[in-house]
């Protein structure tokens, strides 16, 4: 039978791909297993033509799968497996889908099963042939399939060899290296613990079962004074008590026990003994048995030294909590119940510390049912703020005693920061409660004490006093009504009340505004609070009934009230009166009240003697002010002055204007007199003669003064000068006064012993100015043809320069009324000018100005209403009009004019006795002529009588 070409197609072909698919095995040897699985799905989309290809190769022993996919034509797949995996305890099976092309593209699939239940994996491929699968295609797709999972297992099984052999090798250098490490770690750790041996301060000893020193750390050296070679094999010496009670210890060493905290004392080389702390523990061969023990010895000298101090620090510290009655306590917060209380606390409740067993709620009890639920309060908020605390309440004792407890808390936390517990003490604060209570007791009758004082000294008019310290004692004692019952005499017809305060809804008897009559109720309440050393209470509650119209009158509930006796003055009654309640006035009320009335009297006292001392100062300034008297004291220590207001007016200066030293006081006396002063104290207070000097004073407006002071040097008991105190008189008046009588007689002195005027005139200038204390004098004459005023002469002391001055007087004229010499000359009047330089009349002030003349006066010469000349002064210094000056020199100006009339006068007598002299020689010689005269006449006669006849 012929063959079918196409048949043989079919089978060289599929021949060829059976050739093919029998070289994959040796191709994939080695080969890893996801290499393995993309060839198989390479193969199968090349070499047998399919368009999608899906591999999973499956390890048997539950290694992890391979998946590989080649191609696109079956695009829901994915969802097809996930769809179609097999059920629990079910397998893949192999399956033809007849399309699997989602309605594109027609293409058929073939699922195909790699081992017994699938476990070698699962191959699926579609192609779009319509005859696909073939019984050669899946026969192909088997072998495929076959020789990737034989391919895939032996890849695995290589794999897992040469891992097997790879981590052998790993092992094996693993292990060399950890025998070298540990051969090292084994060599420094042994280094680390003999370190460790060498460097502990605590004596490491090896003992053999004998109980010789086998081997010992430096430490055990430094603590027996042995050295190792000495020590070695040897037994360690200890007292003979220690060696009796050491057998027991090393009969539990030989039976493989251990022991530890055994305290001994041990013999050192030197024969000294100290405390050792000794642990110990067995060492055994290597068949187990006793071989001997290994020691740790511990210098506890200092721990057994400190244990004691401890003691006796808590000895103390007990006796410390006994004597200052303070507990300690803590308590668990879990619990609520104490874990600790020191004696001192269960006696601070009453209990007893040897017999009692403390409990919180126990403790609870005892504190004050009104402090119970407060001392809760706290304690919780402390404990959820977890913060410290303090309270104090009170303690009631089983036999009804009361006491004050001061407590403190402090919160204990855990590592985690837990709140575990709280600590703290309590202390019995009864004593300082009671003290606080008289203190703030105390301080309340400071401080009342204190207000009224402010009251008292805040004033010294008497009224206001009075007002201030009622006002006081109503705030202080919080009564309704404060008050003062003037006169307290029972024998008085009358009483009333100078001042008042009250509350508004209580006014008392201030309102009315007159006396009231002393009723016998009244008077007895006088008799009572006179007859008390302190103050007396009135009321219901006292046994002093209140008066009843009183009572009735002012609604009285209460009343405490005392009499005090200022001096200079009749008493006065000083009380309180409570309208609102009925008030019990406590012992430290009526303490208080005694002490503001007694208070209150000696500022009364003090106000009356100062208002009687105050009248006498002004009465004394007064005085001082008349007789222009003031007084001053030097303090040496400080040099400074303290002065009275008219001492400070006498030096022109505001009284207590500032305190002055002994320079600046200095400075206000005249240059002249400075040093004459200055050695006058001196003297005194090297023991002289009493200071007493006249000086003179140029005030700040530079005016002269003269005064004189006075004073005595107070001394120490060691005879050292402490002060002087002295006086001071203005005694300006009498000093001018003493010179101006001196000028006048000097002036009258002068015209009775000078010829001339212009003899006497340079003497009387100079004689004024001498005995006036002035500088400069001049005199004008008056010309009469001119008219004016000439300056004839001009004087000036030695001290003093004024050649300007001097050279336009005598070359200047004044008219009347022009200048100082004409309004003088124009008024016939004198004149006084204080300060030339402000003078715009006087025509010579800027010369004067510059010459430093300032004060001047002038006065007239006078004869029957006539001037017949001016005067006129100067001086440096600035001075105050004198009146009585001008009419002293208006009187030397009429003893000038008389002097001058008195001159004219003589002259007059002089001329009509010269003129009488020459009469009389002239009569003697007219009688002679008169003889001749006779004897010649008759022949005259006839000729006169011849030569008239001749004439006519």
């Amino acid at each position: 039978m012929p063959a079918d070409p196409g048949e043989l197609h079919r089978l060289r072909t599929a021949l060829r791909d059976l050739v093919a698919l029998s070289t994959i095995p040796a191709a994939w040897v080695g080969r890893e297993p996801s290499t393995i699985a993309a060839g198989l799905a390479d193969v199968l989309v090349g070499s047998l033509r399919v368009d999608f290809a899906f591999v999973r190769l499956c390890d048997p022993d539950g290694g992890a799968a391979v998946e590989v996919t080649r191609g696109d034509a079956w695009k829901a797949f994915p969802e097809w497996l996930e769809r179609h995996r097999p059920a629990a305890g079910r397998s893949w099976r192999r399956e033809i889908l007849p399309d699997v092309g989602a309605g594109v593209e027609r293409c058929r699939g073939l699922v195909i099963p790699i081992g017994v239940n699938a476990d070698g994996g699962l191959v699926a491929v579609a192609c779009d042939r319509t005859d696909f699968p073939t019984e050669t295609d899946q026969l192909l797709l088997s072998v495929a399939a076959n020789h990737a999972a034989t391919a895939f297992q032996s890849a695995r099984l290589i794999h897992e060899r040469l891992r097997a052999e790879a981590e052998l090798r790993q092992a094996r250098d693993e292990l060399a290296l950890k025998v070298t490490e540990g051969t090292d770690e084994l060599r420094r750790i042994t280094a680390e613990l003999q370190a460790i041996l060498d460097a502990s301060p605590i004596g490491i000893v090896l003992f053999r079962r004998d109980q010789t020193v086998q081997r010992c750390n430096p430490a055990f050296e430094r603590l027996v004074g042995w050295k190792t070679d000495d020590i070695v094999g040897r037994r360690i010496p200890v007292p003979e008590d220690i060696e009796k009670r050491w057998a027991p210890f090393a009969a539990r060493l030989d039976r493989g026990g251990g022991f530890s905290g055994l305290e001994i004392r041990i013999t050192r080389n030197d024969g000294s003994e100290f405390d050792a702390a000794l642990a110990c523990a067995p060492l055994a061969d290597e068949q187990g048995r006793p071989a001997g023990f290994v020691a740790n010895i511990e210098d506890i000298s200092d721990r057994k030294r400190a244990e004691e101090a401890l003691r006796r620090s808590e000895t103390y510290l007990a006796e410390a909590q006994r004597l200052s009655h303070t507990g300690s306590w803590a308590r668990d917060i879990a619990t609520g119940q104490l874990t600790h209380s020191s004696e001192e606390y269960c006696r601070l409740f009453g209990f007893d510390p040897q017999r009692d067993r403390l409990s919180s709620g126990e403790l609870y009890q005892r504190i004050h049912p009104e402090d119970r639920g407060r001392v809760a309060d706290i304690i919780e908020k402390a404990a959820r703020e977890r913060m410290d605390y303090e309270v104090d309440y009170r303690v009631v004792l089983p036999d009804g005693a009361m006491k004050s407890i001061h407590a403190v808390g402090h919160p204990v936390f855990s590592a985690s920061g837990e709140l575990v517990q709280y600590v703290g003490t309590a202390m019995d604060v009864t004593e300082r409660m009671r003290a606080e209570e008289e203190r703030q007791a105390h301080l309340w009758f400071l401080e009342s004490m204190d207000r009224v004082n402010r009251a008292i000294q805040g004033t010294n008019d008497l009224e206001q006093m009075m007002s201030d310290v009622l006002e006081a004692m109503l705030s202080i004692f919080e009564c309704d009504r404060s008050w003062l019952v003037y006169p307290c005499d029972p024998e008085a017809a009358a009483w009333n009340v100078p001042m008042e305060h009250a509350r508004p809804e209580f006014p008392g008897a201030f309102v009315l505004g007159h006396d009231l009559p002393v009723d016998p109720e009244i008077a007895k309440a006088f008799e009572t609070v006179r007859a008390s050393s302190s103050p007396v209470r009135f009321g219901r509650m006292s046994e002093h009934p209140l008066p009843a119209g009183a009572e009735e009158r002012f609604r009285i509930q209460s009343m405490i009230a005392m009499a005090i006796h200022p001096k200079g003055d009749r008493p006065y009654m000083l009380g309180l009166h409570q309208c609102s309640y009925l008030r019990a006035w406590t012992p430290r009320e009526e303490r208080l009240f005694q002490e503001v009335g007694r208070r209150l009297e000696d500022a009364l006292t003090s106000l009356f003697m100062f208002r009687n001392l105050g009248e006498s100062e002004r009465r004394l300034e007064e005085a001082q002010r008349i007789s222009h008297v003031g007084y001053w004291e030097r303090d040496l220590a400080t040099n400074r002055y303290t002065w009275s207001d008219e001492n400070y007016r006498i030096f022109g200066l505001q009284p207590q204007e500032r305190l002055l030293s002994f320079d600046e006081v200095q400075e206000l006396l005249h240059p002249a007199d400075r040093q004459m002063r200055a050695a006058a104290v001196a003297e005194a207070l090297r023991g002289g003669p009493r200071y007493d000097v006249e000086y003179r004073v140029v005030r700040p407006n530079g005016e002269v003064r003269f005064v004189r002071s006075v004073g005595d040097v107070v001394r120490d008991e060691s005879g050292r000068p402490r002060r002087v105190f002295g006086t001071v008189q203005d005694i300006t008046e009498r000093k001018r006064g003493e010179h101006r009588r001196m000028a006048q007689h000097a002036v009258t002195q002068i015209l009775a012993e000078a010829a001339t005027l212009e003899e006497a005139t340079p003497r009387i200038l100079r004689a004024v100015c001498e005995c006036l204390v002035w500088d400069v004098g001049a005199l004008w004459r008056t010309d009469r043809e001119g008219g004016v005023l000439r300056c004839v002469e001009v004087w000036h002391n030695e001290s003093t320069a004024v050649p300007e001055f001097e050279a336009d007087s005598r070359e200047r004229t004044f008219t009347p009324g022009s200048g100082l010499p004409g309004r003088v000359w124009s008024s016939r009047e004198p004149a006084y000018v204080s300060d030339l330089v402000h003078d715009s009349n006087f025509l010579r002030a800027p010369i004067a100005a510059r010459e430093g003349l300032h004060a001047a006066f002038g006065f007239p010469i006078v004869l029957g209403g006539e001037v017949l000349g001016v005067m006129e002064f100067f001086s440096h210094e600035i001075r105050q009009p004198d009146r009585d000056l001008l009419n002293m020199m208006a009187t030397i100006g009429s003893q000038i004019g008389q002097f001058i009339d008195r001159k004219q006068a003589e002259d007059a007598l002089h001329r009509v006795q010269a003129e009488l002299a020459h009469v009389t020689r002239v009569s003697t010689l007219g009688e002679l002529t008169a003889s001749i005269a006779h004897e010649i006449n008759q022949p005259l006669a006839a000729v006169v009588n011849n030569a008239t006849a001749c004439v006519h």
